[in-house]
């Protein structure tokens, strides 16, 4: 039978683990051949009580902190499985979740699987929310780009064995590095709409911060896939407003009624976080990190 390894980074967020955990469990039947290793990456969470479980690992990352990617390569590096699954903890998976993603990685012969990341509004609608799962984490189009995000992965262990692990220290935009790596050697990426987690979607402060992280990030990106993204041109873009036709019909097309009357909310936030994005590039692009 296959071994298959579950990691989880988690810096806090104890509240959205728990929630995560609970559903993980019952989808493994077979408890001697799956593990879960979960990361931390300097919480002030103690998380003593994952000490107590016989089935999961807990290691703490302390060298790289404010990194993910670091807490996922400590993970990798003892896991037994030779599937690695890689979940957010954020990231609370639907009740057939594994099962559809390690089924699709079989039949489709892929070595990488991305599942679907739908998002949770925790019953309060607002613009941020809205424009958040309007925008971030959009694995099927990323998927037929060649990349993929590590909130919801299935991988081959021997990918890692091909590629490397992923770069360190890093805190945004490893995974799209990481995973053209691997579509450029020849390695196989597909979307599984099936397996499925829910994300909170971010409020206000937290898109922000988001927008902001990404974009610092997204030149390093550019740099690595072969794009040329001009300074003049990132001024032109950061100075050019958001399109409200193409907002409203995206918002009508995705949300429906589910939205009505938070239209200028929504342009507020995709506004800003436009700006701020662009300024985040316009900065990333000096550095050489």
């Amino acid at each position: 039978m296959i071994k298959v390894s579950i990691i989880i980074p988690v810096y806090n967020d104890e509240k959205y683990l728990i929630s995560t955990l609970a559903a993980i469990s019952p989808q493994i039947n077979d408890k001697k051949h799956i593990e879960i290793i979960i990361v931390d990456n300097g919480s002030s969470d103690t998380f003593q009580w994952l000490e107590q479980s016989e089935q999961i690992k807990l290691l703490r990352e302390k060298t790289n902190l404010n990194s993910p990617y670091s807490c996922r390569n400590r993970g990798i590096e003892i896991a037994k499985g030779d599937i690695i699954v890689l979940l957010d903890a954020t990231c609370c998976p639907q009740n057939d979740w594994l099962e559809k993603g390690l089924n699709y990685l079989d039949t489709t012969k892929a070595d990488i699987v991305g599942g679907n990341v739908l998002f949770d509004f925790a019953g309060k609608v607002t613009g941020a929310k809205l424009y958040d799962a309007m925008t971030n984490i959009k694995m099927e189009e990323s998927i037929k780009k060649g990349v993929a995000k590590t909130a919801n992965l299935f991988i081959k262990k021997s990918v890692f064995d091909k590629i490397g692990l992923f770069p360190e220290g890093i805190r945004s935009g490893a995974d799209v590095r990481w995973t053209y790596k691997a579509t450029s050697n020849g390695l196989k990426l597909v979307f599984c709409h099936d397996a499925i987690v829910y994300k909170p979607a971010r409020g206000f402060k937290e898109l922000l911060k988001k927008q902001w992280r990404v974009g610092l990030h997204q030149p390093l990106i550019w740099h690595e896939l072969g794009k040329r993204k001009s300074k003049i041109g990132m001024v032109a873009r950061l100075l050019t407003p958001v399109n409200p036709v193409v907002i409203k019909k995206n918002m009508d097309k995705r949300f429906g009624d589910e939205a009505r009357g938070l239209f200028i909310p929504l342009l507020f936030s995709a506004q800003l976080s436009k700006s701020i994005m662009g300024l985040a590039n316009l900065i990333g692009s000096f550095s050489k990190k």
